[in-house]
């Protein structure tokens, strides 16, 4: 089995790869940086929705460390890992495949795809070849190119992606510099020059063990297509950097004024009002009249690259459902925190009580005491996005047990309760004619 030293019979030699990579490479090597994410966003802060992310410099500064902050947040591009760590679905190593037969000791190995290559091709010579792919990992360097490891196939390469080159250069087959490899699958051949024998880990079934002895040569590193960007687990998305739940929904209301019940006619929580005027009511409080917004931004590491994750907490207010004590309700389309402007005024040519109130109910009979509650549930939808330094992508969270959003309602028992109010009539006042002097 190759060591992390390069067997004697190694050979490395500057192949050109060619463009149809599928009639030679069987499994390539994919290592990924994704583009874009060392320009860093012109402006200060970051961005949201569809707008550009804030450099990562920023992004760093602006980390909540787990706590809620009033306000939207902003989107920031991902910090670059120096180093290039294979990404994607691993394939399994030809190495550790055993050939096939009762028992697979000291049989030849490892199996390999045989092409026959042509003179000018990407291959060590022309002739059969046998290609195997590998996934080596890439270290930057001092000279700012990056040298290539891959232990078990003996694949050693200090400088296997030169610094510089032509950023422009993105074919699929261009040759992989420092300046093209964002953003790109990065792929090596390794061409086995000298077959091995498989080692059992054993002496009965099953067998285990590697193919022992075998010594590759190796294409330079090459494009071979667009690298996906990294991508967050579901299982980090769906955790924010703050309790959800009944625990979010109790530190809100905590931040919050719930208040009671003011109306008018009033002046104390039991005052009288009166038949056929308007008994104008609103809550005493601070809940969100519209959609109100606080974030958290935290990282998350894929493959190397630091993502940030900025959680959007929104609330959004209901309907307002008053009870007015006598068997009538209403619906009000939000929260209505304030008094009215001025007062109902009774107009003598309509015989009508003027209605300056948001909200507001008519008694039609005389009660011994009317009780007014109202009723609001708020939604709060929890939402996080990152920027890929590519996209910004945005999912939703689940809030509750559910799977959904979480539904905060606010009622009589947390203080939205008035009265009882007498609801009286108005007492006639006698016409008395002006008097004229005689």
């Amino acid at each position: 089995m190759p060591g992390s030293e390069r067997p004697s019979g190694s050979v490395v030699r500057p192949v050109t790869p060619r463009r149809d990579l599928s009639a030679w490479v069987v499994v390539v090597l994919t290592a990924a940086l994704v583009p874009g994410m060392t320009v860093l966003a012109s402006g200060g802060g970051g961005g949201s929705g569809a707008g550009q992310p804030g450099p990562s410099s920023q992004g760093t500064g602006a980390l909540t460390h787990g706590k809620l902050v009033a306000g939207a947040g902003g989107t920031y591009l991902p910090i670059v890992p120096d180093d290039i760590t294979p990404s994607g679905r691993e394939p399994r190593n030809p190495l550790d495949i055993p050939p096939a037969g009762p028992n697979p000791q000291g049989m030849t190995c490892p199996d390999a795809h045989l092409f026959h290559i042509g003179p000018g091709s990407p291959s060590p010579g022309g002739g059969i070849v046998a290609a195997i792919s590998i996934r080596p990992a890439y270290t930057r360097n001092a000279a700012g190119g990056y040298d290539g490891l891959e232990a078990r196939f003996g694949y050693a390469v200090p400088g296997a992606i030169p610094p510089g080159g032509d950023a422009a250069a993105t074919a699929p087959g261009s040759l992989a510099t420092a300046a093209n490899v964002g953003g790109h699958v990065v792929a090596v051949t390794a061409f086995l020059r000298t077959r091995g024998s498989w080692q059992d880990a054993q002496s009965v079934a099953p067998f285990g063990g590697s193919c022992q002895g075998a010594i590759f040569s190796f294409s330079p590193p090459y494009l071979a297509g667009d690298a996906p960007p990294p991508v967050p687990p579901v299982s980090v998305l769906d955790t924010p950097p703050f309790p959800a739940g009944a625990d979010l929904e109790a530190s809100l209301m905590r931040t919050w004024t719930v208040g009671g019940i003011d109306i008018v006619p009033g002046g104390s929580p039991t005052a009288r009002t009166f038949v056929h005027i308007p008994t104008c009511a609103w809550t005493a409080s601070t809940v969100p009249a519209q959609p109100d917004a606080s974030h958290a931004l935290t990282t998350t590491v894929v493959n190397g690259y630091t993502l940030f994750l900025l959680y959007d907490v929104t609330v959004l207010p209901g309907t307002v459902a008053w009870s007015w004590g006598d068997g009538t309700t209403s619906i009000a389309p939000g929260p209505v925190e304030k008094g009215p402007a001025t007062l109902p005024r009774y107009n003598a040519s309509t015989q009508r009580w003027t209605d300056s109130c948001a909200v507001a109910h008519d008694y039609a009979e005389v009660m011994t005491g009317a009780t007014i509650t109202a009723t609001e549930t708020f939604t709060v939808a929890i939402t996080v996005s990152w920027s890929d330094g590519v996209a910004i992508h945005t999912e939703p969270v689940p809030c509750d047990s559910n799977g959904g959003d979480c539904h905060l309602t606010i009622g009589a028992a947390d203080g939205w309760r008035s009265g009882p109010h007498p609801v009286d009539q108005i007492e006639p006042v006698p016409y008395q004619a002006p008097s004229i002097a005689p």
